[in-house]
């Protein structure tokens, strides 16, 4: 290949994307003996698992992440992936107006650690009242301790006042398509912090069918098309196939951020058990069963 020249680059994956705080991506080292992928960078087979060897960075401050005493986010103790303390839980689960002004971090914070103060106690009576279906969800083995696992991460951001968006910021693909038809679309996505607020508030207010349209947003998106689709059609005798193709939509942070989608999923399984024990009983139609 001549100097100058480079490949055009993938349609369906980002590529040389550092994430964690890796120098290199994922797949650059693999372990013959156990078949396993890694990075090169710190030898870690762990995919999602934080740099073992990068250098400390300054986070950047969201102003729109606000709401929650924020620390320094270098100092050791403030790495996401340690233990969250879940103690003191809030006795009531408050409405947005009357936490801290009605910031949605704070607002968030205060749902996350009242559910699970809620959850520890439920399960210390048994879960009375719950349906069966419900009381093994709930009391299976781990399930709490799994959900404080991932949901921790989301605390750890907030308190450092990071930015809870992570999904792609602009569409700089490339594709060799000449028809704008066939390009994926940029879609904007909903802001992560706005969609969890919006899921405690309802949560608050009973109207878990919005909760559950705002979790439908935030890991959904408004992507028409979330995977490239590539078809074949035979073209005239003896002169093979014509390719069409529809690349996809741009990705959002559920997409993109494998933490980001744990802490999701622990989300909605702390909306699940508000309406165990917080059920709309005036307008049955709007709550959802697990």
């Amino acid at each position: 290949m001549s100097e100058g020249c480079h490949l055009r680059e993938s349609t369906l994956f980002k590529e040389d994307v550092f994430t964690d705080g890796h120098s290199s991506v994922w797949g650059s080292l693999y372990d013959p003996a156990a078949q396993r992928w890694g990075y090169a960078c710190c030898k870690s087979f762990d995919r999602g698992s934080k740099c073992s060897v990068a250098k400390p960075e300054v986070a950047k401050a969201d102003d729109a992440d606000s709401g929650i005493e924020k620390t320094s986010p270098n100092s050791a103790d403030m790495a996401e992936d340690n233990p969250w303390d879940f103690r003191n839980p809030p006795p009531k689960l408050l409405p947005q107006a009357e936490v801290q002004k009605g910031q949605p971090a704070a607002y968030i914070d205060h749902f996350v650690h009242f559910m699970v103060g809620e959850w520890i106690r439920q399960r210390e009576l048994k879960f009375p009242g719950f349906g069966d279906f419900e009381r093994n969800s709930f009391q299976s083995k781990g399930a709490l301790e799994e959900v404080a696992k991932a949901i921790g991460p989301l605390l750890w951001r907030m308190k450092k006042g990071e930015s809870l968006d992570r999904g792609e910021k602009n569409d700089v693909r490339l594709s060799r398509e000449t028809r704008t038809s066939m390009e994926g679309k940029f879609v904007k996505e909903k802001s992560v912090m706005k969609q969890l607020c919006m899921m405690a508030t309802m949560a608050y207010e009973k109207e878990y069918h919005t909760a559950h349209e705002a979790y439908m947003h935030l890991t959904f998106g408004n992507k028409m098309w979330n995977l490239t689709h590539v078809a074949h059609v035979a073209a005239c005798t003896m002169k093979g196939a014509r390719e069409y193709r529809r690349n996809r939509d741009s990705l959002n942070t559920y997409d993109m951020d494998p933490v980001s989608q744990k802490y999701m999923h622990a989300f909605k399984k702390l909306l699940h058990l508000c309406q165990c024990i917080r059920p709309n009983t005036e307008d049955s139609g709007k709550n959802f069963k697990m």
